[in-house]
Order: structure tokens, then C-alpha cells, then sequence
């Protein structure tokens, strides 16, 4: 029994060593932390995004939300390549694996909405798109590949009227 109880361990250990929730660049890489930085929370906030559409997106919404689900995932679905093509161009290898954070965001979502399924996703869409906002403002300011630079200023606008949007969705009275 100690033998199992062990190598239990041991796989447990192996499977979490080849999680990453960081983007790598590679050794010769000009790379700065910023922009690891954001390519790794814009590739996780598009599959955040993108999961949570699989689950919403099948669950019974109200005619007034389905259209702010609709576009929400539909940025999703667009931007997903994009930012593997950006990280393939560069030679960096994305993470596996979503953050705790988003991942619990994720099993609230699934398990216990409140007050409801709808307001649960604006709500976690208001989080994620903010979070979007201020990585995308700071690469523009601070950040030192070229491409990462133009991409977080082309970007910017879109999150911008996504948030607005969002806003916007959130019935009077269930608050940010």
C-alpha cells in the first residue's frame, strides 16, 4: 500500500510539472518579462473567454444577453489564432493551463451562477476584460517587441467597446 500511495505522488507531481501558467521564451530570446507578461494574460483571458463560451452558449440566455454572449465569443474565436501565430513568430511557447483564479472563475461559472448564468458571465467578462485593458495599456507604454506593442494598440479599442458593452448588459441592481 505504501508503494501506491507513493507513486500516486509521484504522478501527481510529474502531471503538475508540466503545467505552466506562463508564456517561455526561448533562451535567445530579446524578449522582455512585459511582453512574455502579456502575450501570456492575452492568450489566457481569450481561453478563459473561450471556455466559458463552450458552457454559456449552450445554457437557455435571454434574448437581450445572447447578443453580448454572441460577440464576446465570437472575439474569442478570432483572436485565439492570432495570438498563437504572435507567440509562434516570436518562438514562444504559451502556457498549458489557465491561472487558479480563472480557473475557479470557470467552476462558478459552470456550478453555481449567481444571481443567474447571465449576469454570472458579464460579470466575469467586466473582470477579465478590465484585467485585459490595463495589460494591453501597459505593453503599449512599456513594452518592448514591436509587434506586441502594435498588437496590444490595435486591440486596445475593441476591449474598450467590449467593456462598454458589457456594462451596458449588466441588469440594474446585480452591480459589478
Amino acid at each position: 500500500m505504501k508503494l501506491s500511495a507513493r507513486y500516486g505522488v509521484v504522478v501527481a507531481l510529474l502531471a503538475l510539472a508540466g503545467c505552466s501558467t506562463t508564456a517561455q521564451g526561448p533562451e535567445s530570446s530579446t524578449l522582455a518579462p512585459q511582453d512574455l507578461h502579456f502575450i501570456t494574460t492575452a492568450y489566457q483571458l481569450v481561453h478563459f473567454d473561450l471556455d466559458a463560451c463552450a458552457f454559456v452558449q449552450k445554457s437557455a440566455l435571454t434574448p437581450q444577453t445572447m447578443p453580448v454572449v454572441d460577440k464576446i465569443c465570437a472575439d474569442a474565436k478570432e483572436y485565439a489564432p492570432k495570438i498563437r501565430a504572435q507567440a509562434a513568430a516570436t518562438n514562444v511557447t504559451l502556457p498549458n493551463t489557465l491561472p487558479t483564479d480563472l480557473k475557479a472563475k470557470l467552476v462558478t461559472l459552470t456550478y453555481h451562477p449567481e444571481p443567474n448564468l447571465a449576469v454570472a458571465f458579464i460579470r466575469d467578462e467586466i473582470s477579465s476584460h478590465e484585467s485585459a485593458l490595463a495589460v494591453f495599456q501597459d505593453e503599449q507604454q512599456n513594452g518592448v517587441n514591436p509587434t506586441f506593442k502594435q498588437v496590444a494598440a490595435q486591440t486596445t479599442p475593441l476591449i474598450e467597446q467590449n467593456l462598454t458593452m458589457l456594462r451596458a448588459a449588466l441588469p440594474a441592481g446585480t452591480g459589478e
